[in-house]
């Protein structure tokens, strides 16, 4: 392990999951890197942006990344589509994340919603770790995380009678979603915690046919679908709602919190160019804990 870690200025920190490929960056400044039980994780600086890394297979990916001079600056794209699940619960009291990285989302929803109670599922404890050391993430009584799997934490809500407004899906291993938080079993447990009212968010990555199974297996669990974003990563909002949201009044709603929030996110645009329904192959089979090819579909290109 190597530890080169300079004062840290950091107040707010961004995550995502965008491809490095080597050599198509200028050098970077390796503040830190280790090999933890589940990741090989570097954080690097370059021009005033810091980022968080994970490598699998000679790929560096990049899992969270903040602007030190300008924190409210969203460098990552995919974190401004998951916003555009405000638009469905507007008003969150409980929210849950599934992937920490560098804690972006958390911090980026307490500046907007301070009394909402946030909790995260992170797998990796030195992804928690670097998240405190390098990206300024604090827990407190309505900020919390849990180490551990995904999964089991979420069978464990569960049981405990727990319910959120809004998960957030967002574990990510080098490129690739682990398989058993892909299944309609894991989908089934998540909408127990959500229950009609709530929504989940899920950051998948189109161009692949695993996308077309994520999409038919969250059509299984839920009713309703809504997909933003068209390029590079794309963030899919499912709910049970018997009644759900049109399109005008999905912007609506985006335009009263573009005003009432202040935003750093134009929502408006993105529901008026995204809330796609329709975006993948409705017919197929889906994933289930005794079918769930996902990495080897991850390397397959969509037709």
């Amino acid at each position: 392990m190597r530890d080169r870690t300079g004062p840290c200025r950091v107040l707010l920190f961004l995550g995502g999951l965008i491809l490095a490929q080597p050599g198509t960056l200028p050098a970077q400044n390796v503040l830190w890197e280790k090999e933890s039980l589940y990741h090989y994780i570097r954080v690097v600086e370059e021009d005033g942006v810091r980022r968080l890394q994970f490598r699998r297979s000679g790929i560096d990916y990049d899992e969270s990344a903040i602007d030190l001079e300008n924190p409210t600056r969203l460098h990552l794209h995919y974190y401004r589509l998951m916003l555009a699940a405000l638009v469905h619960c507007p008003e969150p009291t409980r929210v849950l994340f599934v992937g920490l990285g560098g804690g972006t989302l958390p911090i980026v929803l307490r500046k907007y919603y301070p009394t909402c109670q946030i909790d995260s599922i992170e797998l990796d404890p030195d992804v928690v770790e670097v998240a405190r050391r390098f990206f300024g993430f604090r827990e407190d009584d309505r900020m919390r995380v849990y180490i551990g799997d995904g999964r089991v934490h979420i069978r464990r809500f569960v049981r405990q009678g727990r319910s959120y407004d809004l998960v957030f899906l967002d574990a990510f291993r080098g490129g690739y979603i682990p398989y058993h938080l892909t299944t309609k079993e894991f989908m089934e447990l998540v909408r127990q915690l959500v229950g009609q009212e709530g929504s989940v968010a899920a950051n998948l990555r189109p161009g692949f046919q695993s996308y077309h199974y994520q999409r038919r297996t969250m059509a299984a669990v839920f009713r309703n679908q809504w997909s933003y974003g068209q390029q590079g990563n794309i963030c899919v909002v499912a709910n049970s709602n018997p009644k759900p949201s049109t399109k005008q009044q999905l912007l609506e709603t985006a335009r009263r919190l573009q005003k009432e929030k202040g935003l750093s996110v134009d929502l408006a645009a993105l529901v008026a160019e995204g809330a796609s329904q329709n975006d993948y192959q409705t017919e197929g089979p889906i994933l289930t804990d005794d079918y769930a090819p996902t990495e080897l579909l991850r390397t397959i290109p969509k037709e």
